[in-house]
């Protein structure tokens, strides 16, 4: 059924070709009072037997991978002891993003727990992302012996050679995909090496961080790593939940781990955070939506050192979150801003019939990203935001199988640089080429036919008989994201229901249908048009409010 300008629902049809995959679902299902709907995305996944779910639902430390598996961990750990030894001064140089953020932290404080002479450094924006040669020379004038990178590094080539041409040992620790050579460095760890006996290729930059600090406690004698992890873990799983890795096999266990923490007894900057932001009870939609968007603002538009200054500074003030909360606000009200500029000049100019829409103005370096994902979402369409630094950002649709890098590529003659994946990706291009690019990307997509997204749902289920027992059975499956995602369900046409719109521009929106409570964020628009029902995907939210989101939706004149 085709519901939107480009958007199709469908339910997602299981492929279980056997009697025993489905009795395999209800017996799982019976074993462990979870919802047959929801067991079988997990039989989907990989689950067979009654061992794995339970280990599933209740990971635990010991299902943590051993760190020296990881190629040249060994040599790592030997080279960080030895500075410790001799007190070399040591940096961590991270990256402006909540992963670098995290990853910056974790180990800081790891080294700073063994006794190290260490700082840190992550780099402005405007910097650019990973260590460079000129980073390289600035470190080199405080003496630094050795640099632990963390979140990047794994394409740095010129830095390591400017490195060794001044006698400093870099240890770098990533996550990132090898496009190249190995870097030629003193130690080079990485999950996505190919040469790795690693079990698990997915950890995020926090969490290649918090395994070198487990490696470290593992190669002393003095202190058990089982007790002092939950130090770490934390700071690992923010990382983690806003670098949007597959939260599944070691990854869920980090994160499963970090959120009882953070429920339980979290950091007290965390609490505090907690508090100013009222959250009650931590779950990964927090920690995405609330929480990680407060350290991004800082790498976005200011300096994500002031973050990592805070969360290592264990007499960190109320007032010290207060600022970071408030260049949130900031961001914020600056996206805000910047969007509705943009949305007014591309149906002013007509780009909305193109399709893929290619914007440049007066945009921030740090949110065009944000921008571009916001233009898609609304247009329906692939967009690029490009700043007048000539500093672009592509984003393409929500589960479309349209690749934004391909007529990107295609395009290349007119950029300075470029790279990305599927959904989303960077370049650098001359703004007197803009109009060129513009027009040749149009090309570059095929005959004319439509770029469709495709969602799928899990079942459908009436919103007004959505039952709360399915609510404790989603919350024994978190946390939720990529490798584990939120199921959506679809609710047939409502006609009926209370409506408040809220926010400054009144862009978002609150229904209420038969108690239930409806979140639509920056859908507030639809509502204020004119139209007798409408259907819509939802997904449950799990926290202590039981309320809903409100994924997609389609009005009925």
């Amino acid at each position: 059924m085709t519901i939107s300008n480009h958007t199709i629902w469908q339910p997602f049809i299981p492929s279980l070709d056997t009697h025993s995959k489905k009795d395999l679902i209800h017996y799982l299902a019976r074993q462990t009072s979870i919802n047959p709907i929801l067991m079988f995305g997990l039989v989907k996944n990989g689950i067979q037997t009654e061992d794995q779910i339970w280990k599933f639902l209740y990971p635990s430390i010991r299902d943590l991978h051993d760190p020296f598996l990881l190629n040249d961990m060994k040599k790592a750990v030997i080279r960080i002891i030895q500075a410790l030894k001799q007190k070399e001064p040591i940096m961590i140089f991270g990256d402006y993003d909540v992963d670098g953020i995290s990853s910056s932290t974790l180990l800081y404080k790891g080294l700073k727990f063994f006794g190290a002479n260490v700082s840190f450094r992550l780099p402005i924006r405007h910097e650019g992302y990973g260590i460079s040669p000129k980073a390289i020379e600035e470190i080199s004038h405080r003496g630094v012996s050795l640099i632990i990178t963390v979140d990047n590094g794994s394409s740095a080539y010129d830095a390591m050679k400017v490195a060794k041409e001044k006698g400093i040992d870099v240890i770098v620790t990533d996550h990132h995909e090898i496009l190249g050579e190995f870097p030629n460095s003193y130690a080079f760890i990485n999950p996505k090496r190919f040469d790795n006996k690693y079990p698990y290729p997915n950890l995020s930059g926090a969490g290649v961080a918090f395994k070198l600090v487990q490696a470290l406690f593992q190669a002393t004698s003095n202190f058990s790593w089982e007790k002092y992890c939950w130090d770490y873990i934390e700071w690992a799983t923010l990382g983690t939940i806003a670098d949007l890795m597959p939260l599944n096999g070691e990854n869920r266990a980090i994160c499963w781990l970090g959120i009882q923490k953070m429920n339980n007894n979290p950091n007290p900057i965390l609490e505090n955070l907690f508090d100013l932001l009222h959250i009650s009870h931590i779950d990964s939609s927090k920690i995405g939506f609330q929480i990680a968007p407060i350290f991004n603002a800082v790498g976005r538009i200011d300096d994500p050192n002031i973050a990592v200054q805070l969360l290592t500074n264990p007499f960190a003030s109320q007032q010290e979150l207060k600022s970071l909360i408030a260049i949130n606000r900031l961001r914020q009200a600056l996206t805000s801003e910047q969007y509705k500029q943009a949305e007014q000049e591309i149906i002013r100019k007509g780009w909305n019939q193109d399709r893929i829409i290619v914007i440049d103005g007066d945009f921030h370096n740090g949110i065009i990203g944000i921008i571009a994902a916001r233009i898609t979402e609304n247009f329906k369409k692939p967009a690029i935001v490009i700043s007048e630094s000539g500093i672009g950002s592509a984003r393409t649709l929500q589960g479309s199988n349209f690749s934004i890098i391909k007529p990107i590529n295609d395009c290349s003659v007119h950029l300075k640089r470029y790279g990305g994946h599927q959904g989303a990706a960077g370049l650098t291009i001359d703004l007197e080429k803009i109009d060129a690019f513009r027009r040749d990307i149009q090309l570059t997509t095929g005959n004319g036919a439509k770029i469709e997204s495709i969602i799928h749902y899990a079942d459908q289920m009436d919103i007004k008989q959505f039952p709360d027992t399915l609510f404790d059975d989603l919350a024994a499956l978190e946390p939720f994201g990529i490798g584990n995602p939120k199921p959506i369900f679809y609710s047939p046409s409502i006609k009926w229901f209370r409506l408040e719109l809220f926010g400054k521009e009144k862009e978002h929106a609150k229904l209420t249908i038969k108690k239930k409570s409806l979140l639509a964020f920056s859908k507030g628009k639809i509502f204020k048009n004119n139209f007798s029902s409408f259907e819509f995907l939802y997904t449950p939210n799990c926290s202590i409010e039981r309320n809903f989101l409100i994924h997609d939706i389609h009005t009925f004149q």
